[in-house]
């Protein structure tokens, strides 16, 4: 094995999938690596959910495989070693659905026995597990009491109680409130410390700009996109800089016109687009360039020396990913 194949938790080559005449994924080809969170975003239709599915073995590619990390080697997922190689991955696929008069204990006990976790050790295990989503209170009440988060709660825990290498997650903080999304990304980012594999599917573009160390970007079918949203951005020749200044201008167009003036030099025209614009709502100028760190620092040093007082200079990751994504789906590429 190359060093390159050792680091590979799951390797996606060529996967399509047509619906009679219609082709839902088209040739996708992803390397996984080991021990990272990789986000996977589309639009709704894009063939989030269809490739998810294949990954997880529940739908036929029509063409293509997929590998999976297992003893060392990446092995072909086929229908006479999905159960041995899905012992050590954990699924969320889409809303879970869970008999309405079980308990999380009964639901938990069970998947983590048909995952083949030590019998002895299952117990604690599940407790364990509970407490992650803080719902050990809930862990004897009935399912049919629970809420629609408590449910995605129950749903994600389900696909770690085993305590799998590699998670497959397909919109895990849907319909979850924005505490509880905080206690979820907690949890993946404890669990990617701990060496465990995560390929994410949101539409939530700042949770996954929070905690994703890749970004995969699909639209209609075909991947247009995967690396770190810096070097994406970079490729895009598009970022943002937010600037606040010390005292707010009593003319904001103005000062628009005099930022823009300042810096254009260093930005050029960027394909004509305005390259300043004012967020009302944060009170800060954002100002698009190529990516640049050289003249990201170039932008900071020049408005400085022409006399503009700067209180805070970031360039804002889910902005990034945000005016990335748009800007990807509406060229089509």
């Amino acid at each position: 094995m190359t060093e390159e194949v050792q680091d590979v938790a799951i390797s996606i080559q060529g996967l399509t999938r047509d619906f009679g005449n219609f082709t839902a994924v088209s040739d996708i080809s992803l390397d996984l690596p080991r021990g990272e969170i990789i986000g996977f975003l589309g639009p709704n239709g894009a063939g989030k959910s269809t490739t998810m599915k294949m990954v997880a073995g529940l739908i036929k590619p029509s063409e293509g495989k997929v590998f999976f990390r297992k003893n060392g080697e990446l092995v072909e997922l086929n229908r006479s070693n999905r159960d041995a190689i899905f012992r050590d991955v954990g699924f969320l696929i889409e809303n879970p659905d869970f008999y309405s008069h079980m308990t999380p204990r009964q639901i938990l006990t069970y998947f983590a026995e048909l995952k083949g976790y030590p019998r002895k050790e299952i117990k604690k295990r599940v407790e364990d597990v509970v407490k992650l989503v803080d719902m050990d209170e809930w862990l004897d009440k009935k399912i049919k009491t629970f809420s629609k988060g408590m449910r995605q709660k129950i749903g994600l825990v389900s696909a770690l109680v085993h305590d799998p290498s590699i998670l497959i997650l397909d919109e895990p903080q849907t319909g979850l409130d924005p505490k509880a999304r905080k206690e979820v990304r907690e949890i993946l980012m404890k669990l990617k410390s701990m060496g465990k594999t995560i390929f994410l599917s949101s539409h939530l573009l700042y949770e996954v700009s929070e905690i994703s160390d890749k970004i995969a970007i699909i639209n209609h079918g075909q991947l247009v996109a995967f690396d770190t949203v810096e070097k994406l951005e970079a490729k895009m020749k598009k970022s943002l800089l937010q600037i606040e200044l010390r005292e707010q201008p009593e003319n904001i167009d103005e000062m628009i016109e005099t930022i823009s003036k300042i810096i254009k030099p260093i930005v050029g025209e960027l394909n004509g687009k305005d390259i300043v614009h004012y967020n009302y709502n944060l009170k800060v100028f954002e100002v698009l360039f190529d990516g640049n760190t050289e003249n990201k620092h170039k932008i900071l040093d020049t408005m400085m020396a022409k006399g503009l007082k700067i209180s805070e200079f970031s360039v804002p990751r889910t902005n990034l990913l945000e005016s990335l994504y748009i800007g990807l789906m509406e060229n089509g590429s």
